[in-house]
């Protein structure tokens, strides 16, 4: 088996809307920017989410089932 130089764990955090039964029309400008801001609010708090010593090595965003998906990868390089 190789030997690679980092180390990785993944960190993801799921959105569902608040309101039963509510499915967002990305079509729609209101629902747009009702998903701007979210997005605009689980990137202000990760960093603290992302442990010392670890850095973003690339992210994704889905939607899923009405819920959004935010999933950062991270690695850090092994001791």
């Amino acid at each position: 088996m190789p030997d690679y130089r980092y180390e990785y764990k993944i960190l993801t955090e799921y959105i569902t809307p608040d309101e039963q039964g509510r499915y967002p029309h990305f079509a729609h400008i209101e629902d747009q920017d009702g998903l701007t801001k979210t997005l605009e609010e689980v990137v202000e708090h990760l960093p603290e989410s992302i442990p010392e010593g670890w850095e973003v090595n690339s992210h994704n965003i889905t939607i899923s089932r009405n819920t959004l998906i935010v999933t950062v990868l991270l690695r850090r390089p092994k001791n």
